[in-house]
C-alpha cells in the first residue's frame, strides 16, 4: 500500500524536523501507540493497538530513523508482528519553509502486510483505516508543536 501527501504546520523548519525525528515526542502522537521503547539512537519499538474488523490486538514494530538531512529529510524504516501478521514500513518526510515561517510537509509511505491482516486490503478496509490514523497522526504533530 503506497500512501503520500502534504500538510502546513505553524512552526519553523527545524523545530519541526527536530519534533518528527525524535521517537519520544512524535510517538506519542501517533495513534493507538500503547508504548514507545527507545532501543539505541535512531532505534525504537512501538506496541500499537490494533483493530479491524473481528481482528484485535497487539503489533510491536521496531524502527529505525535514517538518512538523516536535518532540517530538510529524513527515512523511518519498520519491521514488525503481531495478530498473525507482519508489517514492513518505509515512510519519508521532506520539508520546506513556509513564506509565514511555517513548514510545508509531504510526506510518502510504503506498508506490506502479510499474513490475517492482508486479508482486509483488497477491499480498502485498511487504506480507509491508514488515511483516518495519518489525518489523527497530523492532528497530533499540530498539538505536540504547540507545547
Amino acid at each position: 500500500m503506497h500512501l503520500d501527501g502534504q500538510f502546513t504546520i505553524n512552526a519553523a523548519r527545524p523545530d519541526v524536523y527536530a519534533f518528527l525525528t525524535d521517537p519520544s515526542r512524535g510517538s506519542l502522537h501517533m495513534p493507538d501507540v500503547k508504548n514507545v521503547v527507545i532501543d539505541a539512537q535512531d532505534h525504537f519499538t512501538v506496541t500499537a493497538r490494533v483493530g479491524v474488523s473481528h481482528i484485535k490486538g497487539d503489533v510491536v514494530i521496531k524502527l529505525t530513523i535514517k538518512d538523516r538531512q536535518p532540517p530538510v529529510s529524513t527515512t523511518i524504516v519498520g519491521k514488525g508482528n503481531g495478530l498473525a501478521s507482519a508489517v514492513d514500513m518505509v515512510t519519508s518526510f521532506r520539508l520546506e519553509p513556509g513564506e509565514s515561517g511555517d513548514t510545508g510537509v509531504h510526506w510518502q509511505g510504503d506498508v506490506t502486510i502479510s499474513g490475517k491482516l492482508a486479508a482486509f486490503g483488497p477491499q480498502g478496509l485498511m487504506d480507509r483505516i491508514a488515511r483516518k490514523n495519518i489525518d489523527t497522526f497530523i492532528e497530533g504533530i499540530r498539538v505536540g508543536l504547540q507545547r
